[in-house]
């Protein structure tokens, strides 16, 4: 069970689910790019720190249709570190010219590392969807 959640482990997780799609999709990476996904979950709870999320730094108007580098990614989603989202989904969207676009679909619900789902994968609160 994660128990520690910072800016440097939340680099590494996301780097190995990363690594993951590539070994999946048979792909060297050379350029990573990411698209956030903010996912409103129907029916639960949000707290404060959840919704100041939802409104500043995920707001549909500040990441929609625009691209980030893995940096910025790891800087607005560990803003409120140790807590971080629920969970992310990764999957591949787009890979031409050497360079992979990764969409991470995102909980809204910022949970503290223990709380994370996708523990099982080695590196919560990723998963990637091959």
């Amino acid at each position: 069970m994660t128990t520690e959640m910072n800016e440097t482990i939340f680099l590494q997780n996301l780097q190995k689910a990363i690594q993951e799609i590539n070994l999946a999709e048979k792909i060297s990476l050379k350029d990573c790019k990411f698209r956030i996904n903010p996912v409103v979950e129907q029916g639960k709870s949000m707290q404060a720190k959840d919704e100041m999320m939802r409104l500043n730094i995920l707001n549909p108007d500040r990441v929609r249709g625009r691209t980030f580098t893995i940096d910025e990614v790891v800087s607005m989603l560990t803003f409120f570190s140790p807590l971080v989202p629920l969970w992310i989904n990764c999957k591949m969207v787009r890979y031409a010219n050497g360079e992979i676009e990764i969409q991470l679909d995102c909980s809204l619900r910022l949970r503290k590392p223990s709380l994370l789902r996708n523990q099982e994968s080695g590196y919560p609160p990723f998963k990637a969807i091959v």
